[in-house]
């Protein structure tokens, strides 16, 4: 009798879960769609509110006094910073809509790519930047390359004043006992890659708050950003069956630590 009665109980919370499950799936779906919706629609009206800005700025800019000026500088800012949010948002649900188009991908050379495309930016913040030997992962190159570039871009953005920044990038597999810690699957090979920086750092207690859309921990007119930087960066890891977490104290820097499979199967 108790053991049925166990039974029918584990039966019902299987239920549940499952109902769980479905009901979180499905409003993940719809947060989405309200994303790739909002990203779309927002875009026709600011092209719009660039284009007035734009004449605004051709017919009066010079021929108006410096509080004038001073508004237009403002509207332009205002409009710059729309746009980079937009962008971001379309960035985001790209992501979630994109095929699974994995390839073989040599994780030194997209770092080498991204060093590249911020080489005016990294001399500029007296930026040191230096890593080991990175694995070669079966992924999306280009969402790869857009991890590690938002990565390294807020370790530059957040560093201390005053200070030469150092950004050390490293790379070691997961053994086993960690991927039991992990709940990882055994029979795969996964490399955990850590990527650290002197900067300003953080509160751990934010440790997992930073990774949600718009969570800022800093005011806008200290830190420029819309806040989706690094959601975008967690959402990147998921597409690619991956974990991300920070580790963090304030003015002691902060640590990003990747667990990524080297294949997709």
């Amino acid at each position: 009798m108790e053991k049925l009665l166990y039974e029918e109980r584990i039966k019902h919370l299987e239920t549940e879960l499952q109902k769980a499950t479905e009901t979180l799936t499905e409003y993940k779906k719809q947060q989405e769609e309200f994303i790739l919706m909002a990203s779309h629609d927002l875009q026709a009206p600011l092209r719009k509110l660039s284009t007035f800005v734009e004449r605004l700025i051709f017919k009066f800019k010079e021929a108006s006094g410096e509080e004038a000026k001073s508004y237009i500088d403002r509207i332009q800012l205002t409009v710059k910073s729309m746009r980079a949010m937009i962008d971001s948002l379309a960035a985001l649900s790209n992501i979630t809509e994109a095929e699974d188009d994995f390839q073989k991908c040599d994780l030194n050379d997209l770092l080498q790519k991204n060093l590249e495309d911020i080489r005016v930016i990294v001399p500029e913040n007296n930026a040191e930047i230096t890593w080991s030997s990175l694995p070669v992962i079966e992924g999306n190159c280009t969402q790869l390359k857009h991890l590690f570039l938002n990565l390294i871009s807020n370790s530059i953005k957040f560093q201390k004043k005053d200070t030469s920044l150092q950004i050390k990038i490293n790379s070691e597999k997961i053994n086993e006992e960690e991927k039991k810690t992990l709940g990882l699957s055994a029979d795969k090979i996964y490399h955990k890659i850590e990527i650290a920086d002197n900067g300003i750092g953080f509160e751990e207690q934010y440790s997992e708050k930073i990774f949600q859309p718009f969570q800022r921990l800093h005011g806008k007119s200290d830190y420029e950003g819309n806040g989706l930087g690094l959601a975008i960066c967690k959402k990147i890891m998921e597409k690619h069956h991956g974990i991300i977490y920070a580790k963090g104290s304030k003015d002691s820097g902060a640590r990003f630590i990747l667990i990524l499979p080297e294949t997709s199967n």
